[in-house]
């Protein structure tokens, strides 16, 4: 009952038992019976050729006789003829119409190749056509079931699978059948029951189960698929492809941290390959282990040196361990190997910021913009680097810009507000920064400005309020912390003191600027 994804010697032998119906007898029949199992040892053995020279001798000599053209069709099959092969098997049913290996041979043809067109569809009826004539045949109903699993005809698979002996339905590729089937057309409770019975089935393999997945999915079933893939690989039996499986259904479910463990696995059932090392950099990133990350990646790094992807999700990682000069390395090999990657040179320009380095800045973000003119956190990365560059009309026009769009309206109008401020326009600062906060109120950096605006006009108790928002969204946030020692050194408050030290250790100048940058535009570092 068990189908794998075999050729065919494995069923030669029931094929040669089986006795053509009603078939005229060739001459010397006993010379020939001798030389058919000859040929069936030829073919075990790996020897086609012979096999088929002997096979279309035997064509002259009994071109009646099914069982050769069968075997003629199990040489082509091996042989990757495709073509050859389904004419040989249909010339053998053709020829006895109640020809069970024959038809057997057909249908497995039919399904290793499923992705020609309607393979699937005449794999079915080939084992449709034998259960008119052998309706308890055990195989042709498992296969016939596993088809219409695959074709969604769910219900129908469920009938095959009824029609199997009390036994066979307890086997494990039965039981995934039955659990896939259930749970597509809703029927929870069975498919719970099967995968139950499943996960303590002695036979079980990734082979029953990677089939079923793709049902398993498309019905919302995916935590089914993660039990069954879970129990092989607690059993120590699970191989590459169905590690990564499960690997993938735990990050669909959030679970990181188990998906990190389960790709480890693969580690030591192959060498490392770049692919699965960066899938474990990303897992280890969004479960916040950052440095398991930066690992990841400096081993992949090491095998494809000339990934531009690597070296980006590398200096990302940097920038969020706080090491500038290791991404500003990592972004600018990025860009050299990748010029064409937009999102490269609105990363390097961010950090190039961050290290006071406005004018090269600007030219990175300039790259982008000419590369996304339709994107207005061009503009404002723009604007940004000509602010710090104190080039404030080029950035006031960058900015004005994009002032009024959704994607820039925050951050442009934060900066508007900054160069207001700059400019001690203090009723445009208020304004601008006024638009920030309305655009979006869990944002801490137009709070802490505005509070700026209020100290600077002597409303000290607006200040605090202000700054008390933005510290409550952020704590940490430096703006925030910076300006509310300003607010205590104004109002000679005796907490300045203290303030003085927070400031002192959490100084880490642009990283606001170098954060509010990435978040506007959303880049995901893998």
């Amino acid at each position: 009952m068990r189908h794998r994804n075999t050729r065919y010697p494995g069923v030669i032998l029931c094929i040669l038992l089986a006795p053509a119906a009603a078939l005229p007898a060739p001459p010397d029949t006993s010379a020939d019976e001798a030389r058919l199992v000859r040929i069936q040892q030829a073919i075990q053995s790996g020897d086609l050729g012979g096999a088929r020279s002997e096979l279309q001798e035997l064509v002259a000599r009994a071109p009646g006789d099914p069982r050769i053209y069968n075997l003629l069709g199990v040489v082509d099959a091996q042989e990757n003829n495709f073509a050859a092969a389904e004419s040989s098997f249909r010339r053998a049913v053709q020829l006895d119409p109640r020809f069970t290996g024959a038809y057997l041979n057909l249908g497995r043809l039919y399904q290793e190749h499923a992705n020609k067109k309607g393979g699937l569809d005449s794999a079915l009826k080939v084992y449709q056509k034998l259960l008119e004539f052998e309706p308890d045949h055990v195989e042709a109903n498992y296969q016939a079931a596993s088809l219409l699993n695959r074709l969604g005809q769910f219900a129908s698979s469920l009938q095959h699978l009824s029609r199997l002996p009390a036994d066979a339905q307890q086997r494990a590729p039965a039981l995934a059948l039955r659990c896939a089937d259930n749970a597509a057309l809703g029927k929870r409770a069975q498919a719970d029951a099967a995968t139950i019975q499943l996960s303590a089935a002695a036979d079980l393999t990734e082979a029953d189960v990677l089939p079923i997945l793709p049902a398993l999915h498309d019905h919302h079933a995916d935590d089914l698929g993660t039990r069954l893939l879970e129990a092989i690989a607690q059993r120590g039996l699970g191989s590459n492809v169905g590690l990564q499986a499960l690997a993938g259904l735990q990050e669909k479910q959030g679970r990181f941290k188990e998906a990190r463990e389960t790709l480890e696995k693969d580690l030591q059932l192959e060498p490392p390959s770049v692919p699965v090392l960066i899938r474990l950099a990303k897992f280890a990133y969004q479960s916040g282990d950052l440095e398991g990350a930066v690992g990841y990646l400096a081993h992949a790094r090491d095998l494809e040196p000339e990934n531009a992807g690597i070296h980006f999700f590398f200096g990302m990682m940097c920038i969020e361990l706080k090491l500038p000069p290791e991404a500003k390395q990592s972004l600018q090999e990025a860009v050299r190997l990748d010029a064409a990657n937009p999102y490269y040179h609105y990363a390097f320009g961010a950090v190039l910021l961050q290290q006071k380095n406005a004018d090269e800045a600007i030219a990175q973000f300039r790259k982008y913009r000419d590369a996304r003119p339709d994107d207005p956190r061009g503009n404002f990365a723009l604007g940004v680097a000509y602010f710090d560059a104190d080039q404030l009309d080029a950035a006031r026009k960058e900015l004005e810009s994009v002032a009024a769009r959704p994607e820039t309206r925050v951050g442009a109008n934060l900066y508007l507000g900054r160069l207001a401020v700059r400019e001690d326009n203090l009723t445009e600062a208020a304004d601008r920064l006024g638009k920030a906060v309305a655009s979006e109120p869990s944002s801490p950096e137009p709070y802490a400005e505005l509070a700026l605006v209020h100290i600077r006009r002597k409303e000290f108790g607006l200040a605090e309020s202000d700054l008390a928002r933005a510290l409550k969204i952020a704590p940490d946030h430096y703006r925030a912390n910076l300006n509310l020692l300003m607010l205590y050194q104004r109002t000679k408050d005796p907490r300045a003191e203290k303030q003085a030290h927070r400031v002192e250790e959490l100084q880490r100048a642009g990283e606001e600027r170098e954060r509010l940058l990435l978040r506007s535009l959303d880049i995901r570092p893998y």
